[in-house]
């Protein structure tokens, strides 16, 4: 009996619907069909992360075929060179290798938890069967998601910051790292720790949105993010330091906010700023946002913060440096509310 023969039909019926036809070509058919060598074509399957297959195993669809003649009329057009064709697969695979686990875990999440019986209770029998129902809504919403993104990205070229560059810029760079985590994720099962490390997340990336801000990744107890100013950075730690404080899911949070020069490259920030926020993120205090003594000055003509000298510290790479405690004026003074 063939593989294709013990999975089940469901299983077979929703790649079908994925992969947009039935398999029936071998990778050297499918770049013969398009006018490219192998070695070509492998260069784009490996940068969109797939897995590699034998010279006679039959695994590409009419949709593989046109995805490579799509690519290949890009550089033939003269549109975009190989390296910068290669750089944008290699950015689509890895986005949609994490949004997919994303979802699918998400997904198997609420079918252990639905109570209906169609939910099958988290099993993969119900996963396909409430994947192909929602397959073509979570189809446009990636390609609404992905456009109104573009949109952001383009418009920020148009109008830059100033002083802001293609590759670098000055940003005001955030940490927002949780309070005992290491501790939490001994005590705590999977589940718990799932949903702790979930709901931190959503909560601060929903703050960094509303506060103006852009999420650049999550790694588990920490959320880097950058803004545009030190102002809105300085808010958004707060608030989530704030919201955190009262949750009873996730513990409290440290943040650092650091302002400067920044080199952004494949969706990511590096540079000495990007360091120096870490830094600061390791000396605040549980529940605190902490600065830098540049940044702070920048932050100091805002009426509703008050910036406070802490004791000056030996920071690994930046030598002695004295950081400085940022609090709002008020209760109520530059609160940002996600409800």
């Amino acid at each position: 009996m063939t593989e294709a023969q013990d999975v089940p039909s469901s299983f077979t019926d929703l790649e079908h619907i994925l992969l947009g036809g039935d398999r029936r070509w071998r990778r050297r058919e499918v770049a013969k069909s398009v006018g490219v060598s192998l070695l070509s074509a492998r260069k784009l399957w490996r940068a969109l992360g797939f897995a590699s297959v034998g010279d006679e195993e039959i695994a590409f669809t009419d949709a593989d075929a046109e995805a490579l003649e799509r690519t290949v009329s890009m550089v033939r057009d003269e549109m975009l060179d190989e390296e910068t064709t290669i750089a944008f697969a290699r950015a689509l695979g890895q986005t949609t290798d994490r949004l997919v686990s994303w979802q699918i875990e998400a997904l198997m999440e609420h079918l252990g938890r639905c109570p209906h019986p169609d939910c099958a209770s988290g099993s993969p029998s119900g996963a396909v069967a409430h994947l192909t129902g929602i397959i073509e809504d979570l189809e446009v919403l990636l390609v609404y998601a992905w456009r109104r993104k573009l949109a952001a990205a383009v418009a920020r070229l148009e109008h830059p910051s100033p002083g802001e560059e293609a590759a670098s810029g000055k940003l005001t760079v955030g940490f927002a790292d949780l309070v005992s985590y290491t501790r939490l994720s001994q005590r705590l099962s999977q589940r718990e720790l799932g949903i702790l490390v979930q709901r931190f997340e959503g909560m601060a990336a929903d703050m960094v949105t509303a506060g103006g801000g852009r999420v650049i990744k999550t790694v588990g107890d920490e959320v880097l993010f950058t803004t545009d100013d030190p102002l809105s950075a300085a808010v958004i730690g707060l608030s989530l330091s704030e919201r955190l404080a009262n949750d009873a899911v996730v513990p409290d949070v440290r943040v650092g906010i650091a302002h400067g020069l920044v080199l952004r490259s494949l969706g990511d920030v590096y540079g000495s700023t990007v360091n120096l926020a870490s830094r600061l993120t390791a000396l605040a205090e549980p529940g605190t946002v902490v600065t830098d003594p540049h940044t702070a000055a920048m932050l100091a003509r805002h009426e509703g913060l008050v910036l406070v000298p802490q004791r000056r510290r030996q920071v690994r790479g930046f030598g002695p440096l004295q950081p400085l405690l940022i609090t709002r004026a008020g209760p109520t003074e530059q609160l940002i509310d996600i409800d």
